[in-house]
């Protein structure tokens, strides 16, 4: 379920100050191009803004249903149902046909459910816009609901259930849920309850699909390069051609006024403590909507709000909590939600309770406004970067709120909002008698361990390693908490291992192999791994490929034919191949179309030269448009070799059943040819400091400065993990600095290219044009000041604090653990280095970051480029 606020929400961003004058030019200018919106003789709406800026599609097809409007069948996931299944059949087109075509444009197709709507949507090349309007409405006016597939997609969303009930938040989200709403049906999950779906027949369906999916209950949103006459050619020639239909009203049941607090606390097998508290709010379109959005920013929306400072960074009673407005159109939550050690629950409830009597007496200042308005502002221009960010804005401000044009009338209510509104909503909705209280955590006898001072700490077996005649590794950790496999399997490749002219290839190679094999069509793959709720996904990085494979214990075989095949038999079939390596360099396109992401291909390009790191994983366009499906073999016989292969494997398994599966792929599938590791020197960074501006037609600027960097096998890496910390995140000195004082920039921070044996360290910030280089300025300052070693104890304590809890934070699945233990196996370091990795942070003083900073931080190797609009 996606929640409704995205488009119009804010969240935690910079202020400076802005005249209202500026303000509303601004504004203005954001919302200056036009919308064409027509009512078709169905009823059917269509909202469309012509957008030439690339040659790209978004048709989204926005269905009035949800889960209320389920009606006597209520909480039994009807809409959810029915969405999974118009990708099924139609009268013209049978199910697999329907991916295949899309694909085959170049395009991607997928859709969602959610309380009050159904989307459908298709993002695409505008020279297929025809296609996919008639693709679009076939699905969703013409669909069959074949028997079979009913039955057969039935069992996908039982195991879709069965996976929703194992995981925490949203149970936890679900129990807020239906404590706050206990008469309006937002107290049924979207999905619907397993005892109420199991009993849907298809004739249930049936009858749901023809009265609710009618033309004069849809709108149809399109952005992109397409001409007005021409959209609403193919709109009236497709979605026009069905007629009106009998449209019945859905009594949706009123919450009535709640009096008292209320309370559900859930306590199970977990292994930390998660709580929510909600307050009912009005819909999107009431006055008060922008003036809680900017409360819960203040509240909770960031590092710096009072929430977090409060209770996390002084107190330290939580170790995560966040605070949100939620209202889709009708009745709303104004949620706080935490995560907390469950012997502190009762003092972070009170604490949460003390802050808002403190907001209710004394309020907030003028700067916590000022930076709702440029968040806002901010979300406008960022929701704006892709056709389908439009299409989604336009379709929110029809269906949601019946008015296209809300986005500016919000910007501009907000721009009236003063301290003392946050201090009044607060005082009116955010009320003990009307809260909602939820928790979820560890049962009674792990609570009396741990007020007996007993740790009670989840402890797993280390990974196993197994290594094989053939020079395979194969890696094991077993975890019956849920049940769950995931099985990585990882490979030196990347840029590394590319000709000069085929950058790219390993990451197509990686997403091939989870594509056809002798055995199996890619479709036959795909339809076998998604009839059992499993996943096939690959990756590529700077290093490595891989690819994973998680699914229920059960079909474990499945999974282990699965990856049996992709490693011996691929057979990359030419379609496939096209298909492919169509979508990766599209995806290459629209990454250009974001200024951030075209800034970092430019300076990887102009840092790295020659050296094979200057074209990142994904390659780029003109390589890739003369590849061919014969290099894309030549570079699976070089890689995929068992010396240069690790498989990972987590969860719940059979070890040694599935050790005898494994060792025959190992062992005598995969080709036991000797594999060449790469032996490119390190690269020490350009010979001399290079500053360009490279222009694009955008509003904002981006800066970017990058020096060189250690690789990941260099004993200063973590320095460098060190220095990145400090200069990232809302409570850092250049964040505050650049942000909070001086309301120059929209983010800023630092990130590193990363390789085994060199890489680079990058500054980034985006900004006004006309700041740009007082941002630089900014930057070069925090730069100085850590050569001088004037880092603080604070500062190395929060990110020596931030670095470790970072680590088991980001390796809680077992998806996340497999690729962990791979990896470092991969790059030849210790599978289980946490505790080395602590001691090395303990030890990187301010003396340390100034060595490090003075060497590689060095002004004579430094490469700045600024995008940003032509002047002139």
């Amino acid at each position: 379920m996606q929640t409704d606020l995205v488009c119009f929400n804010i969240m935690y961003n910079s202020s400076s100050h802005f005249s209202a004058a500026a303000s509303h030019d601004l504004i203005e200018r954001l919302f200056k191009a036009p919308v064409e919106r027509h009512i078709l003789d169905n009823g059917l709406t269509l909202v469309h803004r012509p957008d030439f800026s690339s040659e790209v599609v978004s048709v989204q097809v926005w269905v009035k249903t949800g889960s209320i409007h389920e009606d006597t069948l209520i909480g039994s996931g009807l809409s959810h149902y029915l969405e999974h299944l118009l990708f099924k059949g139609t009268e013209r087109r049978g199910g697999k046909a329907i991916s295949r075509e899309v694909h085959a444009m170049g395009g991607g197709i997928n859709a969602y459910t959610t309380f009050d709507r159904t989307v459908y949507y298709i993002d695409a090349p505008s020279n297929a816009f025809g296609q996919v309007v008639d693709v679009l409405s076939d699905i969703v006016l013409h669909s069959t609901l074949p028997a079979e597939e009913v039955e057969r997609e039935r069992d996908v969303i039982l195991r879709e259930i069965d996976m929703g009930l194992d995981d925490p938040d949203r149970q936890l989200s679900q129990a807020l849920f239906r404590t706050a709403f206990q008469s309006h049906p937002y107290r049924e999950p979207v999905i619907g309850h397993r005892a109420l779906y199991e009993q849907v027949t298809r004739e249930e369906l049936f009858a749901y699909y023809k009265s609710r999916y009618v033309p004069n209950n849809i709108v149809v949103s399109i952005v992109g390069a397409v001409t007005p006459a021409d959209c609403l050619r193919e709109v009236e020639s497709t979605f026009g051609q069905v007629p009106r239909g009998r449209l019945a009203p859905v009594l949706i049941e009123e919450e009535p006024i709640q009096l008292a607090t209320r309370r559900e606390d859930i306590v199970g097998d977990y292994n930390i403590f998660r709580g929510g508290i909600g307050f009912k709010v009005p819909h999107l379109s009431h006055p008060d909507s922008p003036r809680l959005d900017a409360l819960a920013h203040a509240l909770g929306g960031g590092e710096s709000s009072l929430l977090w400072e409060r209770l996390r960074n002084t107190g330290k009673l939580v170790h995560y909590i966040d605070c949100r407005n939620w209202n889709p159109g009708g009745r709303g939550l104004f949620w706080i939600s935490y995560v907390c050690d469950s012997d502190k629950q009762s003092e972070v409830e009170d604490a949460i309770h003390e802050v808002i009597r403190e907001v209710c007496e004394s309020g907030f200042t003028e700067t916590v406004v000022e930076k709702a308005r440029r968040q806002a502002l901010t979300g406008e221009i960022n929701g704006r970067k892709t056709m389908s960010g439009q299409a989604s804005r336009l379709g929110l401000g029809e269906v949601v709120i019946g008015d296209i044009h809300y986005g500016r009338r919000y910007l501009k209510r907000l721009q009236s909002v003063a301290p003392q509104d946050l201090q009044d909503v607060a005082r009116t909705y955010l009320v003990e008698d009307g809260m909602s209280a939820v928790t979820l955590g560890p049962d009674s006898e792990a609570d009396v361990a741990q007020a007996d001072g007993i740790a009670e700490v989840l402890t797993l077996d280390p990974f196993e390693l197994v290594e094989f005649e053939s020079g395979a590794r194969l890696l094991l950790q077993e975890d019956k908490r849920l049940p769950k496999v995931h099985i990585r399997c990882v490979l030196r490749g990347g840029p590394l291992y590319e000709l000069e002219n085929q950058r790219g290839v390993s990451e197509l190679l990686a997403e091939l192999l989870t594509q056809d094999t002798a055995n199996r069509s890619a479709a036959e793959v795909a339809s076998l791994i998604e009839s059992i709720g499993g996943s096939f996904a690959a990756t590529g990085g700077n290093n490595t490929l891989s690819f994973a494979i998680e699914v229920l214990p059960t079909d474990l075989d499945v999974a282990l034919d699965l990856l049996s095949d992709a490693l011996t038999c691929p057979s990359f079939a030419e379609a496939t191949f096209r298909t492919e390596l169509e979508a990766q360099i599209a995806g290459l396109k629209e990454e250009d179309d974001e200024i951030l992401d075209y800034g970092f291909r430019k300076l990887r390009e102009r840092f790295f030269g020659a050296h094979p790191f200057g074209v990142a994983s994904d390659g780029r366009v003109a390589d890739l448009e003369q590849l061919t499906r014969e290099d894309v073999v030549k570079h699976f016989e070089r890689l995929v070799t068992a010396p240069n292969v690790v498989l990972s494997v987590s969860g719940d398994f059979d070890r040694t059943h599935l050790q005898q599966r494994v060792q025959v792929l190992l062992d005598s599938g995969i080709r036991a040819v000797p594999f060449e590791v790469d032996d490119t020197p390190p690269y020490a960074g350009p010979a001399q400091a290079v500053d360009w501006v490279e222009p694009m037609d955008r509003e904002q600027a981006v800066v970017l400065q990058a020096y060189p960097d250690v690789g990941i096998k260099d004993e200063r890496y973590v320095v460098g993990e060190m220095l990145n910390e400090l200069f990232s995140g809302m409570s850092s000195r250049l964040f505050e600095r650049v942000r909070e004082d001086k309301g120059m920039a929209y983010y800023v921070g630092s990130s590193r290219i990363v390789g085994l044996h060199s890489g680079m360290f990058v500054f980034y910030a985006g900004t006004h044009p006309s700041q740009a280089a007082e941002v630089v300025t900014e930057i070069d300052a925090e730069i100085a000041r850590v050569m001088a070693a004037e880092v603080t104890e604070d500062e190395l304590a929060r990110c020596r604090t931030r670095l470790n809890a970072a680590r088991p934070m980001g390796r809680q699945t077992i998806g996340a653990r497999a690729m962990h233990a791979a990896i470092n196996l991969t790059y030849e370091l210790p599978l289980d280095d946490d505790a080395e990795h602590a001691e090395k942070l303990d030890a990187v003083d301010a003396t340390a970051m100034a060595s490090f900073a003075q060497e590689f931080f060095d002004a004579k190797r430094q490469v700045r480029l600024i995008v940003q609009p032509e002047v002139g």
